[in-house]
This record gives structure tokens, sequence and C-alpha cells, in this order.
């Protein structure tokens, strides 16, 4: 299992999500933040961008998920963002108890299936993947 993080600007988002669902993945956390990079040694201000989370079983999705994002996010010239992987040892769905696998298996959907529109406003710093 591993985490896949992705700041983000917040004109991508619905595209990056959407990305994500058509890979059957729907577990997901947004987190608004604040970043500021530095390119051509020019001094950068902070800037309001998002952080995409989201936990997949195997390098499959993990490919999935990685691409979505860049496929939907790279429109944008400097600061568009940056992916990054960490390893992820355990996961456990606090509601019922399952752990690892059995706690991803229902964030990760075969069938695919397009949902609205996602409001910014509609998620905060406690929505968790797979919950």
């Amino acid at each position: 299992m591993v985490q896949v993080n992705s700041i983000i600007d917040p004109s991508a988002l619905n595209d990056v999500l959407h990305g994500l669902e058509e890979e059957g993945i729907q577990g997901v956390t947004v987190t608004r933040v604040l970043g500021k990079g530095c390119w051509d040694g020019t001094e950068t201000e902070l800037t309001e961008k998002v952080m995409v989370i989201v936990i997949v079983p195997n390098k499959i999705y993990k490919d999935k998920a990685m691409e979505a994002i860049r496929a939907n996010a790279q429109d944008i010239e400097h600061g568009a963002g940056k992916i990054w992987v960490v390893p992820v040892l355990e996961v456990e769905r606090i509601r019922t108890g399952e752990r690892d696998l059995d706690a991803l298996e229902k964030t990760i959907v075969k069938n695919k299936k397009k949902s609205n529109d996602i409001d910014l406003d509609a998620f905060s710093a406690i929505d968790t993947p797979a919950s």
C-alpha cells in the first residue's frame, strides 16, 4: 500500500478528482494549504494550493493515481505542483475495524461513475481516505 500525495493549483481540483474517479479511485482527502516554490532563482510569495491525498493498494493504482493527477494538473505553468509517494504500513477503517486491503477495497471502485463538480468547501482536513 502507498499514499500518493500531491500539491496542485485549486483550479485543477475538479479535473484531478474526476480523473481519479475515472481510474476507480474514490477515497480521497483534500486540504487547503499554503506554499511557495522557487524557479529561476526568483523568490516567490505564499500561494493557496490544495493537497490531494489517496491511499492505494498497489503499484497499478499508484501509477493510475499519479497519471490522473499529472494529466489533469500539468496545464498550469510554474507552480503546477508536486507529487510524491510514501509507503503505508497499516490502514484501519475506524467504523468497522477493517484493516489494510479490506479497509481500502470500497475506495477502489471497479465501476466508473461520474459525479458532479466538486465543491472545495465540502472538504476539510478531517476527511479521510477509505472512511
